[in-house]
């Protein structure tokens, strides 16, 4: 409601200002006739060359008031704008807040309750020595994942205050991808079906655990929209400057400008996407922690289906051995 009064009151002003400009040309462009038939009226006939002059020196004031105003209008217009597109911002960033706590909310209370739950029966000896041991498991799963909840809202506050510290070393990505992947894997979704595709040594210089969390983050996303299938595929390439890394699911893509999910809590916009967890938070730390090592992060919906993810990373110096 607020923003629609502005865009009215902005509106209001444009259109007076505009109004203003046109009476003030129609004025200067009648101004010589005006002032001709006034010395007129009043007796003193003034002769050709006398009029002519009048006419003339209001052109010229009509040719200093369209430059001075058309430069000040222009001005104004384009605060106007500005100010337009700030206030679009906010508004923008105030609805991705407020679905960011909706989201963190619900993150939060559905596995608080649910380890609070297996946690009472447990202590209350509901449960049986049979399914004790699925309890914890449940109770477990569900404090990690609270853990890692928290650990990317701290991180993100961190990002928002600072640059990410990170230590750079030589390292081989399709190596680290083939040790730390499966597990990682593993612990997203113990069903999912990994597919890896890194032949060749592709040295780089980055951060083993800020590589880490990206590929932790990557393989969470992909995992939570991956199809029935529950497939997803890493691939390692290089060239003469980079590596790249790309992790793809086999799902049914994203809607919109698949750009927009490196911003802090923006999520897709599609039914699939809505039923997941998530604050929309994963792929922003990717992008900050790829721009801290001095690489890269891209997003596309894959031609031949799914949605994909790039990382590149300068290649190091030489092979890390």
């Amino acid at each position: 409601m607020k923003t629609r009064r502005a865009l009215v009151l902005y509106g209001l002003v444009v259109g007076t200002l505009a109004l203003m400009l046109a009476w003030w040309v129609v004025f200067f462009v009648r101004q010589g006739d005006v002032l001709v038939a006034r010395v007129n009226q009043s007796g003193a006939e003034l002769s050709s060359a006398q009029a002519l002059a009048v006419r003339e020196a209001a052109q010229g004031s009509l040719r200093m008031f369209l430059y001075e105003g058309s430069f000040l209008f222009l001005a104004f217009v384009a605060g106007v704008v500005l100010m337009l597109r700030a206030m679009r911002r906010e508004v923008l960033l105030s609805r991705a807040q407020q679905d960011f706590l909706s989201a963190v909310t619900h993150e939060l209370c559905t596995p608080l309750a649910s380890a609070r739950l297996s946690i009472q029966s447990l202590a209350l000896g509901r449960v049986g020595e049979d399914k004790r041991e699925r309890y914890l498991k449940n109770a477990d799963a569900d404090l990690a994942r609270l853990s890692q909840l928290v650990e990317r809202v701290l991180e993100t506050a961190r990002l928002a205050t600072s640059q990410p510290r990170v230590r750079l070393e030589p390292l081989d990505l399709a190596e680290f991808l083939r040790a730390r992947a499966p597990a990682l894997a593993a612990e997203c979704a113990p069903a999912l079906a990994l597919e890896l595709d890194a032949p060749l040594a592709a040295p780089v210089a980055a951060d083993p655990a800020a590589l880490e969390t990206i590929l932790r983050n990557l393989l969470a996303n992909a995992a939570k929209y991956a199809a029935a299938a529950g497939r997803v595929q890493l691939c390692v390439t290089r060239n003469a400057r980079e590596a790249q890394l790309v992790v793809r699911d086999f799902g049914s893509g994203v809607r919109g400008d698949p750009a927009k999910l490196f911003e802090p809590f923006v999520r897709g916009a599609g039914p699939l996407e809505k039923s997941q967890p998530g604050v929309g938070l994963g792929l922003y730390l990717v992008a900050e922690l790829a721009r801290a090592q001095g690489g890269r992060v891209s997003a596309r919906n894959a031609p031949a289906g799914g949605f994909e993810v790039e990382l590149a990373l300068p290649c190091g110096a030489s092979e890390p051995g």
